[in-house]
């Protein structure tokens, strides 16, 4: 008898029915959280009583998957309990974007995400009452602090009238440095914690604060509690910020002013820059997970600057799809030769710093240009 033929635990079963099961859910609430933008207009008492009966049934759903959350949290299947609380938030979500159909104004896209985070920010919140496991704590306060801030900067949008690719830019901006800075923003070494100095500056130990008599080194038992909660944070603020690149950037190229030539050349300038960070930034992550989302992303963005091109440089014509299929296998090809494994030595270490230079200048590059395809300065104009 193989360790393979050995009947799997029933936890682990329904665990692994839990991973596959969420993420279809999760698909099928956005679908339905869009329902009331795909149809045409209908009766208004109608139309109120068909955006509100989606509205409150995602609401529900997100209720009965906090109660599941909190029932996994009690039983110790943390795991679980993690993804019933993502799909909690996500499906509360879903909710404010389909009850943003209800509002009458002249923003819908700014309105639509403005409900959504609110409607997710007051999910996390509630049920940072409720959880006490370091994994769910780290995940609703870094669900907070996204929701938050783009609640705020959709409502200054919409106080200054700003137009939506002013707003996805920023969206584009906040996201990549998000990712750049994630591990800055959510490690950090608590007051209680003994640091070895000698690894960046001198022989000796010491701590932030005064010298204990019984100071001694860390164990792993010490840091786990804070582990799980840095990583937690870490993840759930990495995916916030991936996304947010990916949504954000295809929104604006939906609404770039492709007559300027200002605005497409930025456009280009900003699709090369995130398509170009997405996929060498993986190079830094030892994480599989990580890996493959920022990868993942990185073709998403290269399908909508794929789509878009043609808006950007119309003067091609019939060359354009040769043209994008010999840009792209170029740049896979380099991209892919510079990822491979090298022999140590100055061949390695050479590839190695061009990627860490051009990753670097993806990264300045790309919120300027994003801001300035969004017409920033037409709008400065406009302003002053």
């Amino acid at each position: 008898m193989t360790l393979s033929s050995l009947p799997r635990p029933a936890r682990a079963t329904q665990q692994d029915g839990v991973h596959l099961a969420m993420p279809v859910i999760m698909g099928l609430a956005a679908c339905a959280a869009m329902l009331p933008y795909g149809f045409t207009p209908m009766d208004a008492t109608i139309s109120f009583r068909f955006i509100a009966s989606i509205a409150a049934a995602l609401m529900l759903a997100a209720v009965f998957a906090d109660h599941a959350s909190l029932s996994r949290s009690k039983r110790h299947e943390h795991n679980a309990a993690a993804w019933y609380l993502t799909a909690g938030i996500w499906l509360a979500m879903c909710a404010g974007t389909a009850g943003a159909a209800l509002i009458p104004t002249s923003h819908p896209v700014i309105v639509a995400v403005f409900c959504m985070a609110c409607a997710g920010g007051i999910e996390a919140a509630v049920m940072s009452t409720r959880v006490a496991h370091p994994q769910l704590t780290g995940t609703v306060r870094v669900c907070m602090i996204v929701f938050l801030l783009t609640a705020l900067g959709c409502a200054a949008a919409i106080c200054l009238d700003a137009r939506p690719a002013i707003l996805a830019a920023f969206g584009v901006a906040m996201g990549i440095w998000g990712v750049q800075m994630m591990a800055n923003l959510i490690v950090r070494v608590p007051d209680r914690y003994l640091v070895q100095w000698r690894r960046y500056m001198t022989r000796r130990w010491t701590v932030r604060g005064s010298i204990p008599e019984d100071a001694r080194m860390l164990t792993d038992d010490d840091v786990h509690e804070d582990m799980q909660r840095f990583l937690a944070q870490y993840t759930a603020g990495t995916i916030c910020c991936t996304v947010c690149v990916a949504l954000s950037f295809l929104a604006l190229a939906a609404s770039v002013d492709y007559t300027v030539v200002l605005d497409r050349i930025a456009f280009i300038v900003a699709g090369a820059s995130i398509v170009l960070y997405l996929a060498l930034k993986p190079r830094q992550s030892g994480r599989p997970f990580e890996r493959f989302l920022m990868r993942g992303a990185a073709v998403a963005s290269l399908m909508i600057v794929v789509v878009f091109l043609p808006s950007a440089l119309p003067q091609w014509g019939a060359q354009m799809p040769v043209m994008i299929i010999g840009v792209c296998g170029v740049a896979g090809l380099a991209l892919g030769f510079g990822m491979i494994s090298q022999s140590n030595g100055f061949y390695s270490l050479a590839l190695s710093r061009i990627g860490d230079g051009c990753c670097f200048a993806a990264l300045c590059f790309a919120p300027v240009a994003a801001l300035l395809s969004a017409g920033l300065v037409e709008w400065l104009r406009g302003i002053v």
